[in-house]
């Protein structure tokens, strides 16, 4: 078995090749509750790293198992299924120290599991039947439908796959199915950070360096930030900002990462999310101060 230091580089390098990629592997909300990644013979689901890990890889079906629960299963692996490696935290206890009664020592292990997709010949009746992802119930937010369709300019909007973008190219918002996201409150988080994107274009905005696509530069961090800092104005506004605000914060402190949290253009991507979100809500008077 590897080492934790061999564990924790092995999950480091994993993310950061999904950063390199121009992913950002922890902001996808889009694995409703029942669809969530979990155990198949446990039901428990994934939880921390091993979400961001499992998410990104390229299953459909939210099931893993073992290659022992797989053989009493009665399963088998497809030919070449290669297994992705998730860690828990292990605790034992040493009572033999010097100077110590009783220690509590916490230590990482990897394991080692296959996606139901991998496998042939489980069984049906240990396989749960899943309401499939475009038949899951979606209660519009009307705060939020408000907001969206106050926008009069908006770039059309298209609905299918597994990505979230806004095409500066094309002058287009993507983004999967309402019913694929985990709750309504990250559907329409989302869907306002790619419209503060949008209000960028030349059309509109015509936001200084928008059509940066150089991942991990200034102009692309300030960029990101100011469509995050905008989706969260935009979530208060409307009343779920509790629901996305946690997500919101991590995406932000990752980019002002990156930035070596320059304060001074936290400030400048503030200033230009309030005039994104003022074209998003037609306050013509706000905006024009803020250009001013």
């Amino acid at each position: 078995m590897n080492s934790t230091r061999d564990i924790y580089r092995e999950v480091t390098e994993r993310i950061i090749a999904e950063l390199e990629r121009g992913v950002i592997p922890w902001h996808c909300s889009w694995r409703p509750e029942e669809w969530r990644h979990r155990n198949l013979v446990s039901r428990r689901a994934y939880r921390g790293i091993n979400t961001i890990l499992l998410n990104n890889l390229p299953y459909e079906s939210p099931f893993w198992l073992t290659a022992n629960q797989l053989k009493k299963l009665s399963g088998s692996l497809l030919p070449g299924a290669e297994p992705t490696g998730i860690v828990f935290w292990h605790f034992f206890s040493r009572d033999d120290l010097p100077g110590e009664s009783h220690r509590v020592i916490p230590f990482l292990r990897e394991y080692q599991i296959y996606n139901l997709e991998q496998t042939i010949g489980i069984p049906a009746k240990y396989i749960p039947v899943l309401r499939p992802r475009n038949q899951l119930e979606f209660q519009p937010i009307e705060n939020a439908e408000k907001i969206l369709t106050g926008f009069v300019d908006a770039p059309p909007v298209f609905h299918g796959g597994d990505s979230a973008y806004y095409s500066s190219e094309h002058d287009y918002i993507q983004l999967p199915y309402r019913s694929k996201f985990d709750s309504e409150d990250t559907y329409y988080s989302v869907r306002f950070h790619e419209s503060c994107h949008a209000t960028g274009h030349p059309k509109r905005l015509n936001r200084p360096n928008f059509m940066i696509t150089n991942f991990g530069s200034a102009d692309y961090s300030k960029e990101e930030l100011v469509a995050e800092i905008g989706a969260a104005f935009l979530c208060a506004q409307s009343g779920i900002a509790n629901g996305t605000i946690k997500n919101s914060a991590a995406y932000i402190a990752n980019w002002l990462q990156v930035l070596k949290n320059d304060k001074k253009l936290i400030i400048q991507a503030s200033a230009a999310a309030e005039k994104a979100v003022n074209h998003i809500l037609n306050n013509k008077a706000d905006s024009e101060e803020l250009a001013a």
